[in-house]
């Protein structure tokens, strides 16, 4: 006679099933997890980037100077407030600028290029987050970009700093 399909008595213990699939998941689980950890701990001890290895961003610097300008003194002088809507809902900030610039000429140019100055810095500052510009970090990196484009709007490089002289973000 042929033995019957029947299961095998197994003494009344249960198997437990897939035993090695749970051990796999929880070792990449923590594999996971230290590899994570080990990423925003390098991160937040990475050093703040600068704009170059001389200058260190303080509150009062921009971008740093070229050194055979230091002959020619700088010419400071004020810009219009500006208020605008961040890119946040229900944030906005309220700024006030004055420049440093080489000379009267680039006095002059600033004065001729105001409106477009204006709308830059505008177009500029609307499009930041309040966790950008909360920090010094995002203040100094923010002040580099608007003399940037204040320099490559007018031509050549008109604007050697740039100071807020009011910073008001709510």
């Amino acid at each position: 006679m042929a033995k019957e399909d029947k299961p095998e008595d197994d003494g009344g213990k249960k198997k437990s099933g897939g035993g090695i699939l749970p051990l796999i998941n929880t070792v990449l689980l923590v594999l996971a997890l230290a590899v994570g950890g080990f990423n925003a701990w390098t991160l937040m001890n990475l050093p703040s980037p600068t704009a170059s290895k001389q200058v260190k961003p303080t509150a009062d610097t921009a971008i740093p100077e070229v050194a055979n300008d230091e002959k020619e003194p700088s010419i400071e002088m004020e810009l219009d407030n500006v208020t605008v809507n961040l890119a946040d809902p229900n944030r906005f900030l309220r700024v006030k600028i004055k420049l440093a610039v080489r000379g009267e000429d680039a006095k002059a140019k600033i004065e001729k290029n105001k409106a477009e100055i204006n709308d830059l810095m505008i177009t500029a500052m609307s499009g930041k987050r309040f966790d950008d510009i909360r920090t010094a970090q995002g203040k100094y990196e923010l002040k580099e970009e608007l003399v940037h484009r204040i320099n490559k709007a007018i031509g050549g490089n008109p604007v050697r700093k740039l100071f807020f002289t009011d910073f008001v973000s709510q």
